[in-house]
């Protein structure tokens, strides 16, 4: 979930906008709020939000020096200023300190605000997406297609962060904000297969590599894909393959015995 921190020192505004807004529906998630810059620096450390919105008048610190010193320590925090008729010049110098955008408080009922949301969003899935490809151009990323609609995209990327913990179909469909039976059917439709298929095929895929290119047990490569159990890993590898795991590994070693790497 993307984590979102709010700061405001009216309080009513600041729970207002906690409990209104339908944040798993962006896949957020509010993790910290405070009543002002200076408190909301200190939590900003603590939880180093991916979103911050925040109200520019506050005492003690205002949103803008609040807004500096996020965007000198975490150049690629969004943030959005929430202000006031009064408060246009300093939202001004907001946007030009970085901050992604600046929205009236009598606002919060339009479409601005939730387009905001989406945007960040996408914003922070694409960036997502794009440092994992960096990271791993020839394996886990290899299905992700943007064509698929956003919830889609969102899950395989759920799925693909950490393979090592077991995902059901009704976990991954509450995190991207749709019931599992909308998801399970969205799913098939976009990818062309089923949610069960497709995340077997990334634990066998990521299991395959780990095989010829690392040292490690069995028992550490089944951990990393969920397979917890050893012999239950080599069991469900040789029905997916037909080999053992240890017969695939010496047969590609043969084959590529340069792609090896040890781990230390």
């Amino acid at each position: 979930m993307i984590k979102v921190m709010v700061v405001d020192d009216e309080y009513i505004v600041r729970k207002g906008l906690m409990a209104t807004v339908n944040w798993k529906k962006y896949n957020m998630e509010v993790v910290a709020d405070a009543s002002n810059g200076q408190k909301g620096w200190e939590v900003f450390l603590e939880h180093s939000p991916e979103i911050v919105i925040t109200d520019i008048v506050m005492p003690e610190q205002n949103g803008i020096e609040l807004a500096r010193k996020i965007k000198q320590a975490a150049p690629d925090t969004k943030i959005l200023l929430l202000s006031c008729h009064r408060d246009f010049e300093y939202a001004q110098e907001g946007i030009k300190l970085g901050a992604s955008g600046y929205i009236l408080k009598t606002a919060f009922q339009d479409n601005e605000f939730e387009e905001y949301l989406k945007q960040f969003s996408d914003e922070i899935l694409k960036s997502e997406v794009n440092e994992q490809d960096a990271n791993e151009p020839d394996t886990l990323t290899y299905r992700m297609d943007e064509k698929w609609p956003e919830p889609i995209r969102k899950a395989v990327l759920l799925i693909t962060r950490d393979l090592s913990q077991s995902h059901s179909s009704v976990d991954i469909a509450y995190e991207v904000g749709l019931s599992r039976s909308h998801f399970s059917t969205l799913f098939s439709k976009s990818v062309g297969e089923s949610f069960y298929t497709f995340t077997e095929k990334l634990k066998l895929h990521a299991a395959s590599e780990l095989l010829e290119t690392t040292s490690l047990t069995l028992q550490e490569i089944g951990e990393k894909v969920g397979v917890h159990d050893g012999k239950y890993f080599s069991k469900w590898f040789k029905k997916c393959t037909g080999q053992t795991p240890s017969d695939y590994r010496q047969t590609k070693r043969r084959i590529h015995p340069d792609n090896f790497t040890p781990i230390p």
